[in-house]
């Protein structure tokens, strides 16, 4: 108010034509009262108290521009070096606070989607009258659509199906053709499986074929388990030992929420 009153009255004595002196003396009020006005904002205990208030209130950005503008208006100020230090744990602290958000965040997200389980379907082995028996799988909820090659074709239409018992048990059906008779073996046919997990990690892999589905071991099983649960898209690709020609391509597009449907099938 008063630095509005100041500058009206500048103009009024202006406009009346009054003595330089008189109009030099309101100039000089104007100039002290603008230092007066910015040292309220700005000065040295001003700020401290604005860094320690912020600082408490967890403010980050207001704590860190007082801190800049304490060096800058009072460069020769003794509690720099203390509000340096501050500063750094400070960033700590805004760090930890943002890592406790995003864990807070990740829970809740998952919290929300506990039971959901994407494309896998937690299900049971049924005995020799259909009846299902407490021995439960994990498979995908849909065929997984794929392409295979042999000496007799090439590029043609492939049906895959996963049955997994646990982290050591797995096992892949193949239906060639996308009909309804899988890939059987009457002597244990090897297959060489590369896979390839979300994160672009690729591993090489042993299957063998003893009737109607590759079976991995317990720990290349582990290898399969762990991609899964990563989710995303995992690719595999599938070459008969003994016939290097037979191969088999497909990928899970999205392997989500594999987990829960592991965490629903034990309870």
């Amino acid at each position: 108010m008063r630095k509005l009153f100041l500058s009206i009255l500048v103009g009024v004595l202006v406009g009346c034509g009054v003595p330089q002196v008189d109009y030099d003396k309101v100039l000089a009020e104007n100039a002290v009262l603008k230092i007066e006005i910015d040292d309220l904002k700005n000065g040295e205990q001003r700020l401290i108290a604005i860094i320690e208030q912020a600082y408490e209130e967890d403010s980050f950005t207001k704590s860190k521009d007082a801190f800049n503008s304490l060096q800058k208006r009072h460069p020769h100020s003794k509690a720099i070096p203390k509000y340096a230090k501050l500063m750094i744990e400070l960033d700590r602290k805004e760090k930890t606070l943002q890592a406790k958000r995003e864990a807070e965040e990740k829970e809740k997200k998952r919290l929300a989607n506990l039971n959901k389980t994407g494309v896998w379907q937690v299900t049971s082995y049924v005995d020799d009258f259909g009846e299902s028996t407490s021995d439960r799988l994990i498979r995908n909820l849909r065929l997984i659509r794929g392409r295979f090659s042999n000496s007799a074709t090439q590029d043609s239409k492939l049906d895959v199906r996963f049955l997994i018992d646990g982290k050591t048990e797995i096992d892949i059906i193949l239906y060639e053709y996308a009909g309804n008779n899988p890939v059987k073996a009457y002597s244990p046919d090897e297959y060489q499986v590369l896979l390839q997990d979300k994160d672009g990690n690729r591993h090489k892999l042993r299957a063998l074929n003893r009737s109607d589905r590759l079976s991995f071991g317990p720990k290349h099983s582990r290898i399969v388990f762990e991609a899964l649960l990563k989710g995303g898209k995992v690719k595999f690709r599938i070459v008969e030992v003994d016939t290097p020609t037979t191969q088999y391509a497909f990928e899970i597009k999205n392997a989500d929420y594999f987990d829960n449907a592991v965490r629903l099938m034990n309870e």
